[in-house]
């Protein structure tokens, strides 16, 4: 059945249990209601999707199958979330600005009942829903954007669900929410950039409000007219309009006062000098969209940093060490070809391996006739290694180079296991790192100064410079688990800002920001969010077999005299290049994006 025609469906459904029952009280019909939107992939109510059946479903059950939205003052706080939250980069009709705003009149809530009674309360939750899930997770989901070059786990019903209740559970909506939302510094710095180019794109067209006395709540002017139209631009929705144009009501009065908030202005709902300038601003509504694309980028892998993680930042050839509120340390980067591009997700770096050996991908293998001593045929079958074999015979052999100064992965990589065989490394090929465009490689992340980058990240006495290169001169291959491990960030950014909110804008060397740009333009009809299952009975699995993936293949045996393990992992360490890793599901009800087609291997 198509969503469309689910929809219908579900509609239909709703309405006939209203009709049906419809001297039972309001609360009375909101459980069958929700039992019949559980389980639908998409569903809306009155024209208003929703964002995920099964949540809204879950939310109430928690909360005793009661109406959540009783207090019109909690709708007006809503509201006021909802317009300020373009200094994020949304818009208020994200989440459903134009029904918060006439829900939270006076006496409207109170008028409706039955089907419409209901009908505003789940709409009113999707928005707390769609608050959280956007500022925490981002609006979009990055695997439905782009399956093949984005990666990350579903949204987690239980944070949501958490910070639903807890929003609601506090004296104030938006201290209580907001206070729940942990930003990195780059992510306050682009939003920082946002708010003036914000305050200007959108006004380019119209025609500068004239200076004057200050205009105040209370006021007529005939200026009061254009006020009121460039908030409306601001907001992305209309302000209400009096019967007199030129009143200065309390509508008016509010929406100034919002704009004064997310602009840093005193939020006294007063226009003068300060906030006619910033209302009068006008700039590229090209470079503001790109900044909101970015900053959604950004939402997509931010989700409970540690004050220490590495930060690739592939559109700028670079990578940086974060300690805190800042980057400690950085290097430049060779990233993937606009044909093997460097995907973007997170994973956490677990261990280093100096002088690594290096399985070579088999589009690299099949070209390959005789080989170099520096090379090793191993029989896939026994994993034992062979003579004589031809290399090329990919299906029957892997490739194996011997560590040393020819290796292509160069003296030590960086491994955080992931499904895209993708890891940071050193190559023996320094000159390409004298290029300013450095989209070279087949889809790993070479590092100009590896060695200083180990040692930022180990920070123990024994591994200081000299020791890691005492390591490395005796050309075997070791295995060092980290103390603590630490979060890898690959992203893909065209537009970064620094402290002061000056924002540097880069190529998108892999042409991605239409699509991104197209897509987060359009509303969201669902999203993937994962749901605890209850336990299954029966024999607990291999752990081995849960690490690999189907396909994946078992490690090399090391050679005599070849592998020195000096870790504590006890885990086996899959081939260079080729390991694999399963992604956990979605729920089969909420929306999915099949990952078999996401899968290159043996990336340099």
């Amino acid at each position: 059945m198509s969503d469309n025609r689910m929809r219908c469906r579900l509609v239909g459904l709703f309405s006939l249990l209203v009709v049906a029952a419809a001297p039972v009280s309001a609360d009375g019909l909101l459980r069958p209601t929700l039992d019949s939107i559980r389980d639908a992939r998409t569903v809306a109510v009155e024209g208003i999707p929703l964002l995920s059946g099964r949540l809204l479903a879950e939310f109430y059950a928690q909360r005793g199958d009661v109406l959540v939205w009783v207090d019109p003052v909690r709708i007006s706080d809503l509201l006021d979330l909802a317009q300020r939250s373009v200094s994020e980069g949304f818009r208020p009709q994200d989440f459903h600005a134009e029904s918060l705003r006439r829900l939270a009149a006076p006496g409207v809530l109170e008028s409706l009942s039955g089907n419409a009674r209901i009908a505003a309360d789940l709409v009113l939750s999707d928005a707390l829903a769609r608050y959280v899930h956007h500022h925490r997770y981002g609006k979009l989901d990055p695997v439905a954007v782009d399956s093949k070059w984005h990666d990350r786990a579903p949204a987690s019903s239980e944070v949501l669900l958490g910070a639903m209740n807890r929003a609601l559970g506090g004296k104030d909506l938006a201290t209580s929410l907001n206070a729940q939302f942990s930003r990195p510094f780059w992510y306050e710095d682009l939003k920082k950039a946002l708010e003036r180019y914000t305050a200007q794109a959108s006004l380019a067209e119209l025609s500068p409000l004239p200076a004057g006395s200050n205009l105040a709540q209370g006021g007529r002017h005939p200026r009061v007219a254009m006020l009121r139209e460039r908030l409306a631009r601001l907001d992305g929705a209309a302000v209400a309009k009096p019967s007199d144009a030129d009143l200065f009501d309390t509508a008016l009065h509010e929406a100034v006062v919002s704009f004064q908030r997310r602009s840093g202005l005193t939020a006294d709902g007063v226009v003068g000098p300060s906030t006619l300038a910033a209302l009068n601003g006008h700039g590229d509504e090209t470079k503001a969209e790109q900044i909101r694309i970015n900053l959604e980028r950004m939402r997509w892998l931010y989700q409970d940093l540690p004050e220490d993680y590495v930060f690739v930042d592939v559109a700028a050839y670079k990578v940086h060490l974060a300690r805190g509120a800042s980057f400690v340390w950085s290097t430049r980067v060779i990233v993937g070809t606009p044909e093997t591009q460097t995907p973007m997700f997170r994973d956490t770096m677990d261990h280093l391996v100096f002088n690594p050996t290096w399985t070579v991908p088999v589009s690299i293998q099949k070209k390959m006739g005789r080989v170099s001593g520096d090379y090793r045929l191993v029989d896939r079958r026994t994993g034992k290694r062979v003579a004589g074999g031809d290399a090329r015979d990919h299906g029957r052999y892997r490739l194996v180079q011997a560590p040393g100064p020819k290796n292509a992965l160069g003296r030590v990589k960086f491994m955080f296991p992931n499904r895209h065989a993708i890891y940071l490394h050193d190559t023996p090929g320094k000159a390409a790192f004298g290029r300013q465009a450095r989209a070279l490689s087949n889809g790993c992340v070479r590092v100009q100064d590896p060695l200083d980058l180990a040692e930022a990240i180990l920070a123990q006495p024994n591994w200081d410079r000299s020791g890691i290169e005492r390591v490395v001169e005796r050309g075997q291959t070791r295995y060092v688990d980290l103390a603590d491990t630490l979060p890898v960030l690959l992203y893909y950014l065209t537009a970064f800002a620094d402290g002061d909110g000056k924002v540097g804008f880069r190529q998108d060397i892999y042409g991605r920001d239409g699509a991104l740009r197209a897509a987060f333009a359009s509303p969201v009809l669902r999203t993937r969010i994962s749901f605890p299952e209850l336990p299954v009975e029966g024999p607990s699995p291999d752990p081995e077999q849960l690490k690999r993936a189907p396909g994946t293949e078992p490690p090399d045996p090391p050679g005599p005299n070849t592998a020195v393990r000096l870790s504590r992992r006890g885990s086996a360490e899959p081939p260079d290049g080729e390991g694999t890793s399963a992604t956990n599901g979605a729920e089969p009800e909420i929306s999915t994006v099949d990952h078999s087609a996401a899968s290159p291997a043996g990336r340099l």
